[in-house]
């Protein structure tokens, strides 16, 4: 069997059991890295200040819009799992089969999902991943085929295979902001609505690949993009790198 097809296996299973931790498909750890530039002033003119943009940034667009400070005070880990079947945004977002959760833990939350549903039933979010995964042969996040691109192409060897398109990272602090693809706009903001004080948004190429060595699978993904952001109401341009990775034992 082609290792694309046994990733495919692999991943459909762990979604479907994810809960006994003794299958692949587990969260790895997310991380950005890259360039934020906002505008300041100097002697009379107007200037482009750089800024890295940092996990340590990533974490507090997290903690302001989450309201856990402890994102920000405790060692904090970002995790995603593309194979997990996201019941939340299932159930409560007619004409979606939502692939794709994102995690955040810490020695004080413990694990905590970054979606959900509130009081009332109503489904928010605070990250999303937006793309077309081959390899489940789903779609992650909120894809919508008229602003994420569906074309992808694919490499395999006899432990290997990896599979390059186009995907949007949307972190943003209004919980029900979220499936940006579907707003007709493609930035942090939309200036015809709400005015959210903290976002950002990466589009761009995305590697996204599997191999086994041994009895253990690794998956792989990479984001690398441009976009813009809001901190603290103020706007930036941003580029770089987001990624992920996880590991756990190979399908027998």
């Amino acid at each position: 069997m082609k290792l694309t097809k046994i990733l495919m296996c692999a991943l459909a299973v762990g979604a479907a059991t994810f809960a006994t931790s003794k299958v692949y498909a587990v969260p790895g750890p997310v991380t950005v890295s890259g360039t934020a530039l906002s505008q300041d002033s100097k002697g009379g003119y107007d200037v482009a200040k750089k800024n890295k943009f940092t996990q340590k940034i990533l974490l507090n667009i997290l903690a302001q819009a989450t309201g856990d400070s402890s994102i920000t005070n405790k060692k904090t880990v970002v995790l995603y799992d593309p194979a997990a079947f996201n019941e939340n945004a299932a159930d409560s977002i007619e004409g979606y089969d939502f692939y794709g959760v994102f995690y955040y833990s810490n020695s004080v939350a413990g694990l905590q999902t970054l979606d959900g549903i509130d009081i009332d039933g109503d489904y928010y979010s605070y990250i999303e991943l937006d793309y077309y995964n081959w390899l489940l042969d789903e779609y992650e996040g909120f894809w919508n085929g008229d602003s994420v691109e569906y074309n992808t192409i694919v490499g395999e060897s006899k432990n290997k295979a990896t599979v390059n398109g186009n995907g949007i990272l949307y972190i943003h602090s209004d919980p029900y902001d979220y499936d940006l693809p579907d707003r007709d706009y493609y930035y942090a903001n939309d200036w015809d609505g709400d005015y959210q004080p903290y976002a950002f948004v990466m589009h761009g190429p995305l590697k996204y690949g599997g191999s086994i060595s041994g009895s253990t699978m690794t998956t792989t993904g990479k984001l690398s993009g441009s976009g813009d952001g809001l901190y603290d109401y103020n706007d930036l341009v941003v580029s770089g790198n987001a990624s992920f990775k996880a590991k756990g034992p190979a399908p027998e």
